[in-house]
């Protein structure tokens, strides 16, 4: 799992990613009473193996329009972005630059912090593993995630599986409501984007039933798929046991009986970074203390997973009885609030600040309840790759209440959407990605200003 605290914006040029060459645009009065369809896309598996990846920069300056089912290098095309075209009808727009001047000070926009939901059970550690064993377990009763991060580091093939243990009398059944496996792969920040991709995109339905003193697999597909020396794979399941059922994260031999395994099977011990524990509280609730104001309050950010102002979740590691740290916060699931006053267009952004980042997240019109699929980035496998020069990042520190955008930036458009839309975004830092990352909010006619004077720099 990779995380960096280095507070400095990782950059790349803005006109490919902070506004497309055609402004969407969003009216939500004109959509109330609509209901907004999806797209079909077709289902193809990804491919098993993929060979690891380079991260070159990209040196593209080309203006990427808006990406809807886009298809991404190295992503599913059912896990592209997928708001409909009726939440950005394309209109022409007359470019005209901006008052704004270069780098665009951003002011921290003031929010409320709420964890809520069930138990979070994080393995990640040992990351490398290197035999047999149980990687994390824990007891868990009512709703639960379970999120496990591991790469077979022997020179075998194996397996990783979870197996749920019922250590009652009676059966418990386990409901899944939200699943992601993706396949094992020596490309790491594609197992990070994929598995995320899956998650936030899935509606399961299932039920688990556990005989009183029985065992069984929290999804049986786990036994069927190889790991290969030197891959990873991240798993990431929401359910709810109506009863006390142990969750064991486990990495055995092809062959082997995952559960039977369990029973001869020792705790593996926790590499240096320590990143495993069961954390109460798997959500996190983010909210504004008051209405964003376009016109009155310009660009504002909200820095997520920073450890200083957005603070990582301390838990208890249940092997062992330490307390422990999710450094990064990987698997909890945010939901970020910020109402709007009046009906001036708005411009979202996402800006990594720590290095390599490959995710995703989505957009929801809580009025309609309607919510989308956005990949983070669209247009390619990943970004953050860019680095700024020493003179402007010395020239402009950022502070706890202050930030810049830099005209060579690196920024995805999450979209423009109307004041008078209810909108609200899901958000959760992706295995294998890079923290913290700055949320933006910015008038629309501000975000086409900057595009505008920074694309003919």
């Amino acid at each position: 799992m990779k995380f960096s605290m280095k507070k400095a914006l990782v950059l790349a040029c803005i006109g490919c990613s902070l506004i497309s060459t055609a402004y969407a645009r969003v009216h939500g009065d004109e959509h109330n009473n609509t209901t907004v369809a999806v797209q079909t896309i077709p289902d193809k598996s990804v491919g098993a193996e993929k060979n690891s990846r380079e991260l070159k920069p990209d040196s593209s300056n080309e203006t990427v329009d808006l990406a809807v089912n886009m298809k991404v290098d190295g992503i599913h095309p059912k896990y592209s972005n997928r708001v409909p075209e009726s939440w950005h009808p394309v209109d022409t727009i007359n470019w005209q630059p901006g008052p704004q001047s270069s780098p665009q000070p951003l002011k921290r926009w003031p929010v409320k912090v709420f964890d809520n939901g069930g138990t979070l059970l994080f393995s990640d550690s040992p990351e490398y593993v290197e035999e047999n064993g149980i990687l994390y377990s824990d007891v868990v009763e009512g709703n639960g995630r379970v999120f496990y991060y591991h790469l077979n580091n022997t020179s075998q093939s194996k397996k990783i599986a979870v197996v749920l243990e019922n250590q009652g009398k009676y059966t418990a059944v386990v409901h899944v409501s939200r699943q992601a496996l993706s396949q094992p792969s020596d490309d790491y920040l594609l197992v990070g984007k994929t598995s995320q991709q899956q998650f936030m995109d899935s509606q399961e339905n299932r039920d688990i039933f556990i005989f009183g003193g029985k065992r069984k697999l929290l999804d049986n597909v786990m036994n069927t798929t190889i790991v290969r020396p030197g891959q990873l794979v991240n798993g990431i399941y929401d359910f709810h046991a109506d009863m006390p059922v142990r969750v064991s994260v486990i990495m055995y031999s092809p062959g082997e009986d995952p559960l039977s395994f369990v029973d001869a099977a020792k705790v593996l011990p926790k590499d240096e970074h320590r990143l495993r524990g069961t954390y109460r509280g798997m959500n996190r609730v983010i909210r504004a203390v008051r209405e964003y104001d376009p016109l009155q309050d310009g660009a504002v950010f909200i820095p997520l997973a920073d450890n200083q102002r957005d603070v990582y979740r301390k838990g208890i590691d249940a092997t062992d009885g330490s307390i422990t740290e999710n450094y990064g916060n990987y698997g909890i699931m945010y939901e970020l609030h910020i109402p709007v006053k009046g009906s001036t267009d708005v411009q979202y952004l996402l800006n990594p600040q720590g290095g390599v980042y490959a995710g995703a997240m989505t957009v929801r019109d809580d009025r309609q309840n309607q919510k989308f699929l956005l990949s983070v980035p669209a247009s390619r496998l990943f970004f953050g790759d860019k680095k700024i020069d020493d003179y402007t990042s010395s020239r402009f520190p950022a502070t706890e209440n202050t930030d810049y955008i830099y005209y060579n930036s690196e920024l995805e458009d999450l979209g423009v959407y109307s004041g008078k839309m209810r909108i609200s975004f899901e958000f959760s830092p992706p295995g294998a990605s890079n923290l913290p990352v700055n949320f933006i909010l910015m008038p629309a006619t501000q975000a086409m200003g900057l595009a505008y004077k920074w694309q003919t720099r």
